[in-house]
């Protein structure tokens, strides 16, 4: 029980509320700086929010909330005071820098700072659904990205979640009925989806692709075989040393030229699909997302396409190590704008 009179107990609340804006925005002003450095990376996690997540520990939306609000005060550093005020909130920032990037991705270009602090203008002092309707006026094409997809456990083994679909999109989806209709006349959403996403995976993903080797002058079935056994998916272990069925793999593939998919796809089922990255500390970074095959000893500097010298790596580490050796300045063009 807190021993504070009913005036007391107000004023109590009012401070700590205003420590607690003031703090807010010390964390995010730090977060921000962090993505600006691209420390996140170092310490072996493919994006600022997987750090948010796995290193800090906040919830998937509380981490995505800071994420959004870091990256538009990053981009207008004076509106980080209306936090301390409270004229501007975290979900309200959220919000309107999910829509300034829906809104550049859709025109291609980068929006001005003086066009983001307008729009912040526009909401200050709002309330989150107050916002979403000042925000739908001025973006009147893009109402549908605050709308925001839901995920949900519902069970031991069942999510739910909930997509907002466009007219074009859901055209497929009962096209996908239709195709379906002589074995399952009542096909689910859920069972149309599956069997979408089972056919993508068995055409697109390298760890269920069936690798026929081409032999090179001199080797048989029989040598060659056990070496492509070594494809099926392999534990997490990141094994720092390459072994003998490697070099087996590198005799049966040419040096030269671009990579080859199925090199590429050798490379992917030896990395167990993740990237193999691995921080100072020894943290393996792990990522699924955007993984690239990338060269150890770079190809611009003559390194060679054999399996030895081939590991994966999500883009985010594969264009740090490129970073060590051409320098940022160079791999910045590279980058996708965040």
């Amino acid at each position: 029980m807190i021993a504070l009179s009913n005036d007391g107990l107000i004023s109590a609340v009012r401070s700590l509320v205003k420590e607690e804006r003031r703090i807010t925005r010390e964390i995010l002003d730090h977060i921000g700086e962090v993505a600006r450095r691209r420390l996140f990376a170092d310490l072996g996690y493919s994006s600022l929010f997987d750090w948010l997540v796995k290193d800090l520990g906040y919830s998937e939306s509380a981490a995505y909330r800071r994420m959004q609000a870091a990256r538009i005060l990053q981009a207008v550093p004076e509106a980080s005071v209306k936090i301390e005020s409270g004229e501007l909130g975290l979900t309200v920032l959220s919000k309107v820098q999910t829509l300034i990037r829906a809104d550049e991705r859709r025109t291609g270009e980068k929006m001005s700072v003086q066009a983001k602090s307008e729009i912040l203008a526009k909401v200050e002092s709002c309330s989150g659904r107050e916002a979403e309707f000042r925000l739908a006026e001025h973006f009147p094409d893009l109402a549908a990205e605050a709308v925001k997809e839901k995920v949900r456990a519902v069970g031991q083994d069942q999510i739910s979640v909930q997509v907002t679909f466009t007219r074009e999109q859901f055209d497929k989806l009962k096209r996908i009925q239709e195709l379906m209709s002589h074995s399952d006349i009542e096909a689910s959403n859920a069972t149309l989806l599956d069997a979408a996403m089972d056919a993508f995976l068995e055409k697109k993903d390298p760890l269920k692709k069936v690798i026929r080797p081409r032999l090179a002058q001199g080797d048989t079935a029989a040598e060659v075989a056990p070496v492509f056994e070594r494809t099926k998916p392999p534990s997490n272990q990141c094994k720092a040393n390459t072994s003998k069925g490697d070099s087996q793999i590198a005799a049966i593939t040419k040096s030269t030229g671009s990579v080859k998919p199925s090199t590429r796809n050798l490379v992917l089922r030896k990395s167990d699909g993740q990237c193999e990255y691995r921080a100072p500390d020894g943290r393996r970074c792990e990522s699924r997302h955007l993984l690239e095959v990338d060269h150890i000893h770079a190809r611009a500097l003559g390194g060679k396409n054999s399996i030895e010298n081939l590991r994966a790596l999500c883009r985010t580490h594969n264009l740090m190590m490129a970073e060590q050796t051409f320098g940022r300045k160079k791999m910045d063009s590279f980058r996708r704008r965040e």
